[in-house]
């Protein structure tokens, strides 16, 4: 009975420790796999994820550079077409201007913005014609000052160049106009890059990057014709200074080797932060980087200088890079990023290798404490043999159980279920605990990556719905319920406005004074974005309260009105308005235009004309502006349509506006349709027109029909 109970308890304890051996290998062999399955779905998933977020996140910062870089651009090229747009109502109403002297450089002038008169031959100061219109021309001073001074980082100067050769310069450098024996230097416009291009392509025309002819510096200079029945009478000029572009596109940067170019159509590298190597900035501006010999970057500059938009692999001296372009439409150039796929790579490999290294730490660990506890069950079995039973049942059901349970669970780890929770059963005190505990920390540092790309995609939801908000707050200030005043019938009125972004510098209103006068306004405030917004405000509630306070008497408004805004405006902010008083009983209208486009008026049965009125200037540019009163007789049955600039201007993907002419003809399509369905007509085609082509300008219409009253048309 001893031998045989010897030998089932010697059997047995072989047994469960043979159960242990085996049960201990296979949770290593289990741990091995589990280890090498987690690594590879987190391989597979992070290079997938990261891939897609490169593409996604490096093309959408290569577009939102191109943007910040080309809105400079932008709002010049904006601030260049109304000056053109005042120049040319100068020389269409030169009564309405007074003369203001100008005199030549003056040394001590320097660093003020200042008006000069510059000459292009010495008998230029005998051209009293010409003397004459750069006089009245001097009205502009205060918008050519406010324009430099909202860009006074990027703007150099403004011009006003006659094909005479006498120039109005507006600029902060008057001491810097003067030849090495103190002579003014002479200044020929006609000669200039930018007047010739301008000349020719009868639009604006920007020159490539070169350097300045008075000014020890490299930029881009830009040049606008004005026409007056058909003949040249002026060219508008506008510089940008590289050297701000260039400090901007150097200081990107994406990683720890990342960085931007800037490259102009003709494969001119204009700003680079590279000193050597392939993509090397050279300051003399002669490079043409399409010469290189490189073909993954030739491949590159082939379809970003097209004007497209996209990702591609290359190889820059020697290191790759992942690359996004995006153009800037006003210029035609591309600005290009590159990040470093060594960089992008690195998180993911040193998470990688931290899983590795921790997962292999810990199964050596349990191998070095399993062969010690093997070792030690053996010299325990061999001394008291009379209680091995007890104790091979007592460690199988202390190291099997938890680790049969710890395997089921390591092998549930995958796909998506990357959680492992440490148990009470895990909580033995040795190894098997310490085993758990560490594979509980790799499943929290996941979890925590996961939670962390959760809160960056819900940071970015809320901040474009706040901008939706303000988008909507700003709609809400403006009338939007039609029919207007549907116990009326006198007349119908529509009006609509878009903002360019989330929110606009576009105002329209209307209003009763009394039973038998309506006030119609709409407006165009400069600048764009929440500052505009803001002025805006502020001017729509100014207009309607001095319109409400003085009645008829627009232009004693419009002057108190203008004074107004004038007062602490330190942003130098304007706004061209149109203000109208109807008198419903007759069909009477007295307006007044500052500085705004001119109305489109459809008499009954005929069709839509622009009638061009007498235009004062801005609001808010002058305290010496003069506001003239217009008179307009409406018939039963006539129609008028007001609008912004936003809407002759739209342009389209091949850099063409779509002008007055393509708004009458949509509006003539049909003059029979309702005031609603005009203008729904004429946005429609605008959005088929611009296609896929970015809005810059807010777009703001009103169109009234003229009913009539019932004795007018001979009702009871």
């Amino acid at each position: 009975m001893f031998r045989l109970c010897a030998v089932l308890v010697i059997i047995t304890a072989v047994s469960f420790a043979l159960v242990g051996v085996f049960q201990m290998r296979m949770l290593i062999s289990t741990m091995s796999e589990a280890e090498k399955k987690q690594s590879e779905v987190i391989k597979d998933n992070s290079q997938s994820s990261m891939m897609t977020v490169v593409e996604d996140s490096l093309i959408r910062s290569a577009v939102q550079g191109a943007e910040l870089s080309d809105d400079e651009f932008r709002i010049l090229q904006h601030d260049i077409r109304q000056l053109a747009s005042q120049t040319g109502d100068i020389f269409e109403h030169p009564d309405n201007y007074s003369e203001i002297n100008v005199e030549q450089p003056k040394k001590e002038n320097g660093g003020e913005y200042m008006l000069q008169l510059l000459i292009s031959k010495e008998d230029d100061l005998n051209d009293q014609q010409s003397l004459t219109m750069i006089r009245k021309l001097a009205n502009l001073g205060p918008i050519m000052a406010e324009s430099l001074r909202d860009n006074e980082n990027n703007a150099v100067d403004s011009y006003i160049s006659l094909p005479s050769g006498l120039t109005l310069a507006m600029d902060k450098m008057s001491d810097r106009k003067f030849e090495e024996n103190g002579s003014i230097r002479l200044y020929d416009p006609t000669t200039r890059d930018w007047y010739k291009g301008a000349v020719r392509n009868k639009d604006i025309y920007f020159t490539p990057a070169i350097h300045s002819y008075f000014y020890d510096y490299t930029e881009v200079v830009y040049g606008m014709p004005v026409y007056h029945d058909g003949e040249l009478c002026a060219v508008i000029e506008g510089s940008v200074k590289l050297d701000t572009i260039q400090q901007g596109i150097s200081e990107i940067r994406l990683g720890e080797s990342g960085f931007s170019i800037l490259v102009s159509a003709d494969g001119q590298l204009v700003a680079s932060p590279r000193k050597t190597g392939e993509l090397a900035m050279d300051h003399e501006l002669s490079r043409d980087i399409r010469e290189t010999d490189n073909p993954s970057i030739k491949k590159l500059l082939d379809a970003a200088l097209d004007l497209e938009t996209g990702f591609v692999e290359v190889t820059i001296d020697g290191e790759d890079y992942y690359a996004a372009y995006a153009p800037l439409d006003t210029l035609g150039w591309t600005q290009m990023m590159f990040v470093s796929k060594l960089d992008l790579e690195k998180s993911t490999d040193d998470l990688l290798n931290e899983l590795d290294e921790t997962s292999r730490s810990t199964l050596k660990t349990y191998d070095s404490s399993f062969q010690k506890s093997l070792l030690i069950t053996i010299i325990v079995f061999l001394l008291l043999l009379v209680i091995a039973f007890a104790a091979a049942l007592f460690f199988a059901r202390k190291l099997v159980t938890p680790i049969n349970v710890m395997t089921g669970r390591i092998r549930d780890i995958e796909g998506d279920n990357m959680h492992f929770e440490v148990e009470d059963i895990y909580r033995t005190g040795d190894e098997i605990e310490i085993l758990a505990e560490a594979f509980g920390d790799i499943s929290d540092q996941l979890r925590t990556y996961i939670d962390e790309i959760t809160h960056i995609s819900a940071e970015k939801e809320r901040m474009a719905s706040e901008m939706n908000v303000a988008r909507k707050i700003q709609s809400s200030m403006l009338p939007s319920i039609f029919p207007a005043f549907p116990e009326r019938d006198e007349f119908d009125l529509f009006a609509c406005m878009i903002p360019a972004k989330e929110v606009g510098g576009d105002f329209y209103d209307y209003f009763f004074l009394d039973q038998d006068h309506l006030a119609i306004i709409i407006g165009d405030v400069s600048g764009k974005g929440i500052s505009s917004a803001l002025f805006m405000v502020m001017t729509k509630h100014i207009i309607q309260s001095h319109i409400m306070l003085q009645g008829e008497k627009i232009t004693e408004a419009l002057s108190s009105i203008n004074a107004m805004l004038l007062k602490d405006n330190a942003a130098n902010m304007f706004v061209t308005v149109w203000i109208g008083i109807l008198t419903i009983s007759t069909g009477h209208i007295s307006f007044v235009n500052a500085g705004h486009e001119y109305a489109a008026l459809c008499r009954k049965g005929e069709k839509f004309t622009v009638e061009k009125d007498i235009h004062g200037p801005p609001v808010a540019v002058t305290p010496r502006a003069v506001f003239k009163e217009n008179e307009l007789i409406l018939q039963p049955g006539d129609t008028l349509y007001l609008y912004t600039d936003g809407v002759t201007e739209a342009i389209n993907t091949d850099e063409e506006m779509y002008g007055r002419e393509r708004m009458l003809d949509t509006l003539n399509q049909d003059i029979e349709r309702t005031p609603k369905e005009l203008d729904e007509a004429v946005r429609a085609n605008i959005e088929v027109f611009v296609g896929e082509a970015d809005t810059f300008d807010d777009t703001t219409t009103l169109c009234i029909r003229y009913n009539g009253t019932r004795e007018m048309k001979g009702e009871n």
